[in-house]
């Protein structure tokens, strides 16, 4: 059984990495966000239909592999001076380079484990066997319509959630892309 020291820990690693990642705000008002809003809205089939579920379970592995790879070759051909140039440059919220490129990929991790979770948790029959254990309380009457819309309903925006979180997964490789590029282009000064 994990420890309270252990929840803590993680829950501060989690904290530093939002921190560094921007926050909330940053978060909710990313590109990537807004373009995996508008793509879940026209793809509503896939929500639906609760299509994601397989595609998570098949797409999701696979790219969770690359990130891990590209994450583990990154930082080990980074060279110690460059680490230690990009601890030194911060950006506009105080935060280094070296620290907004680790949250950078951690991010682009944590929202694929949280999309495959979201799958594992909406593929299962907690939640409706939930509904039906109250509805087999009878409470009062018209209580299964109501426990079955309930259901029908939150279905629909898990499912979007879910669908969501498989959009922005896809479209943060091109965050995670575009961080590698803004580094390439770093130049030492003393190269000329």
């Amino acid at each position: 059984m994990a420890s309270y020291s252990q929840f803590g820990s993680l829950l501060n690693n989690i904290r530093r990495y939002f921190s560094d990642y921007g926050g909330w705000k940053n978060t909710v008002y990313s590109p990537f966000v807004s373009m995996s809003i508008i793509i879940t809205f026209l793809n509503y089939s896939g929500w639906m239909n609760s299509i994601w579920v397989e595609q998570s379970f098949d797409l999701i592995p696979s790219l969770l592999g690359f990130s891990l790879g590209t994450y583990a070759i990154l930082f080990s051909i980074i060279s110690g001076r460059l680490k230690r140039a990009l601890k030194l440059v911060k950006n506009i919220h105080g935060v280094s380079y070296l620290d907004e490129v680790n949250a950078t990929f951690f991010h682009f991790i944590f929202v694929q484990v949280f999309c495959l979770v979201w799958a594992f948790l909406y593929s299962g029959t907690w939640y409706y066997d939930i509904l039906m254990s109250i509805s087999n309380l009878k409470i009062t009457s018209g209580f299964d319509g109501r426990v079955m819309f309930c259901y029908f309903l939150t279905k629909s925006i898990f499912s979007f959630i879910g669908n969501f979180l498989l959009i922005y997964s896809f479209l943060l490789v091109l965050a995670a892309a575009l961080i590698i590029y803004r580094i390439a282009g770093i130049t030492d000064p003393k190269d000329g």
